[in-house]
């Protein structure tokens, strides 16, 4: 069980000094109103709210106030946590909460670890959309300037909604479809989730080539090479083809396989190879017939007829 907690900051950003304290001391530490509540669960007050800092009448009125001046100061991932509430809740920032915010945000540095913690965190939430454009409303340079952002975002979720759709952490992927790709660079994530948001950024360019291709057999070779938030990144621009890739052409394959072809006299090798993906690009387009018809196809491609 965690007792109740006194801390300071020995510096700004610094991890605090905590101590044991009292319950006031321990909401006294809170970084907002509305979380510097606590119900009494014994003694003769036992069930009586204990709220020293206004954090109901700010509930009800639907309002992220710091507890006090210089709270984004002490621990800037702070101003990131209180974007997350009010985009979670529909809430919005007291005027002096949201001045200090603003301060706070133009120079936040995304590689500093608990940062990127709350960023993760953010991300992390169907409400990221809106707490990233809370944070480019307060002057937040990091959030992507691109008009499309917000449409992205939006349309993640039903990409990823499709029958046989892949599944990368979706944090991952809404931080290469909301952020800058500098501040993407920079931020203190680990590597595989930049590389994820990279390649998601690259599907929305993806998705021009899905487009151009009229058949099945070409869309899939164009995908097959692509990673899956490559691929989510194409259906979120538009590529609805892709979405029928994962549900229908993605694991079509021939009614024959090698050990066919090598029964009916190929040796082992390349042409094997060769013959089975033509079959199967074939099988794609519905030119590939029955079975027979198909091993007949695979001999001529592999040179034995």
């Amino acid at each position: 069980m965690v007792g109740c907690r006194s801390e300071t900051y020995p510096a700004p950003g610094a991890l605090p000094v905590v101590v044991p304290g009292t319950l006031d001391d321990d909401l006294a530490r809170r970084d907002f109103t509305v979380n510097a509540m606590a119900y009494r669960l014994s003694g003769p007050d036992a069930g009586t709210l204990v709220d020293p800092h206004g954090g109901r009448h700010d509930l009800a009125a639907a309002c992220i106030r710091a507890l006090r001046g210089g709270t984004f100061t002490e621990d800037p991932s702070r101003v990131v946590r209180a974007l997350r509430y009010a985009a979670r809740l529909g809430f919005h920032l007291d005027d002096d909460t949201a001045v200090e915010a603003r301060t706070c945000l133009a120079s936040l540095d995304l590689s500093a670890s608990r940062v990127g913690d709350e960023l993760r965190r953010l991300l992390d939430e169907e409400s990221a959309a809106a707490a990233l454009t809370l944070a480019a409303a307060l002057g937040a340079p990091w959030p992507d300037d691109d008009d499309a952002r917000a449409t992205r975002l939006a349309a993640l979720a039903p990409a990823l909604a499709h029958p046989g759709a892949p599944s990368p952490p979706t944090w991952a992927l809404r931080l290469g479809l909301g952020l800058r790709p500098d501040a993407v660079a920079g931020a203190a994530v680990p590597q595989w989730a930049r590389a994820i948001a990279s390649e998601a950024r690259a599907g929305v360019q993806l998705a021009a080539r899905v487009r151009g291709e009229e058949s099945a057999s070409a869309i899939d070779a164009v995908l097959r090479d692509t990673s899956a938030a490559e691929q989510v990144g194409a259906v979120i621009a538009g590529a609805d083809a892709v979405a029928t890739w994962w549900a229908q052409w993605r694991d079509m394959t021939p009614a024959i396989d090698g050990s066919d072809l090598v029964a009916a006299g190929v040796p082992p090798g390349p042409a094997i190879g060769r013959a089975l993906a033509a079959v199967r690009r074939d099988v794609l387009d519905g030119l590939a017939g029955d079975r027979e018809q198909q091993l007949a196809r695979a001999l001529v491609v592999a040179g034995v007829s």
